[in-house]
C-alpha cells in the first residue's frame, strides 16, 4: 500500500507499508492513516518513545533548574523503568491507568509529580503531531500519605501559631541568621512567596516609598553546594513575575531588618552567604514541633491565599496576588475555604438546642 500526501507544512511525502494479510486490511489501515493526516498528525512509522519526549520536554523554555532536577529524579525513578522505551502512540488510557494503579503504594507527592511529568510529555507529543490526544486527565490516582502532619492538622497556619513560631525562630542563638529566618517566615505569610523566590530577594527589589516588592527571580540550589548556589532571572511561571503590595507589618519589619542587615541579599547568614532553603525549612519545622504543630514552607503560601479568601477577596484578585499560572489553582483553595465557611455558618445558625416539637 502506497500513496502520496502533503504534510501540515504543505510538503509532499510518500507513505508506504506492506505485509498486510488481506487487501481489506490494507484498505482499513490506509483509511486510518488518512484520518490521522486529516487531523494534522505525523504518519511516518518512526517510534517516538516516552524517554525521547521527556528529554525534549526538559529542554523547553520555562523550566527552572530546581524544577528540572525534581522532574528528572522522579522520571528516572518511576517512569523510565516502566514506560521509558514505550512508543507514545501505543499508550492509551488502559496502559496509563494500569501504570498509576501499580503506583498505589508510592507516596502521594511522588504520584502527583509523576502525573505532572507525564502530562508534559503527552502534551508535547500532541503538539508535535505524534498523537491526537492524551488521556492523562481520565486517569485516577492514589498513593500512600507519607506526610508528617498529625491527624486533623491542615496546611493553614493560624495567626496565633504564626506569631508564636516567628517569635521562637527569630530569637534563637544565632541572632543574625535567626533574624533572616524570621524575615523568611514573614515573606511567606504576608506575600505568599515561594521559598526559592524569597531566598533570591535583594534590597533593590524593595520599594519602601511605594510599599511594593518586585518578584522576578529565584534561587537555584537543588543538588548544589551552598557556594554554587546562584540566582536565575526567571520565576516558576510567567505569571510569577509581579510587583506585589506589601502590608504594613511586613514593610515595617523590612525597614528594621535593612538597618541591621548590610548585605545585598535580604535573606542571608551573618557572613552574607546564601540562606539554605532546605536547612531553613528544617529549622522552622523543628521549632513548630516544639510548639505542638507541624510546619512545611508551602504552608505559608497556602495560608496567604486562604487569608485573602477569608478577607472576601474576589477570585481574580486572589489569582493575581497568588501569581498562579491559572485561576484553577487559586479556585481549589478558594473552594476549600468557602466550603469551610459554609460549614461554620451552618454550625452557628443551628447551634441552639433543637426544640422538642412533640412537647
Amino acid at each position: 500500500m502506497t500513496f502520496e500526501y502533503k504534510d501540515r507544512y504543505g510538503k509532499k511525502k510518500k507513505y508506504s507499508k506492506s505485509g498486510f494479510p488481506t487487501k481489506k486490511a490494507a484498505q482499513v489501515h490506509a483509511a486510518a492513516v488518512q484520518s490521522d493526516l486529516a487531523k494534522g498528525l505525523v504518519v511516518d512509522n518512526t517510534v517516538h518513545t516516552v524517554d525521547e519526549l521527556f528529554q525534549q520536554m526538559i529542554k523547553l523554555p520555562g523550566y527552572s533548574p530546581n524544577t528540572i532536577s525534581l522532574y528528572r529524579d522522579n522520571y528516572n525513578k518511576h517512569i523510565l523503568p516502566v514506560l521509558g522505551n514505550a512508543d507514545i502512540k501505543e499508550l492509551h488510557y488502559p496502559e496509563l491507568q494500569s501504570f498509576f494503579t501499580d503506583m498505589s503504594t508510592v507516596g502521594k507527592s511522588a504520584v502527583a509529580t509523576t502525573k505532572t511529568v507525564l502530562t508534559g510529555i503527552g502534551n508535547l507529543a500532541v503538539k508535535s503531531g505524534y498523537i491526537a490526544s492524551w488521556p492523562i486527565n481520565l486517569v485516577q490516582t492514589s498513593g500512600v500519605n507519607h506526610s508528617r502532619k498529625k491527624a486533623g492538622s491542615s496546611d493553614y497556619l493560624s495567626e496565633t501559631d504564626f506569631k508564636s513560631l516567628l517569635n521562637l525562630v527569630s530569637h534563637a542563638k544565632d541572632e543574625f541568621t535567626s533574624g533572616s529566618k524570621g524575615v523568611f517566615l514573614m515573606l511567606g505569610y504576608y506575600l505568599g512567596l515561594r521559598i526559592a523566590e524569597a531566598c533570591a530577594l535583594t534590597w533593590d527589589d524593595v520599594d519602601f516609598q511605594s510599599r511594593t516588592i518586585r518578584i522576578n527571580k529565584q534561587l537555584t540550589y537543588t543538588r548544589l553546594k551552598v557556594k554554587d548556589f546562584y540566582i536565575r532571572d526567571m520565576t516558576k511561571t510567567e505569571k510569577s513575575n509581579a510587583v506585589l503590595p506589601v502590608p504594613e507589618p511586613l514593610i515595617e519589619s523590612l525597614k528594621e531588618w535593612r538597618d541591621y542587615n548590610p548585605y545585598p541579599l535580604i535573606l542571608c547568614t551573618e557572613e552574607g552567604r546564601w540562606l539554605h532553603p532546605r536547612n531553613t525549612g528544617n529549622t522552622i519545622r523543628t521549632a513548630a514541633q516544639k510548639l505542638g504543630f507541624d510546619f512545611h514552607p508551602h504552608m505559608l503560601r497556602h495560608t496567604y491565599i486562604t487569608n485573602l479568601v477569608l478577607a472576601g477577596t474576589d477570585l481574580k484578585t486572589v489569582a493575581d496576588l497568588a501569581r498562579h499560572a491559572s485561576a484553577a489553582m487559586s479556585l481549589q483553595v478558594y473552594t476549600e475555604t468557602t466550603d469551610l465557611r459554609k460549614a461554620e455558618a451552618i454550625a452557628r445558625a443551628f447551634e441552639d438546642e433543637i426544640p422538642n416539637i412533640l412537647a
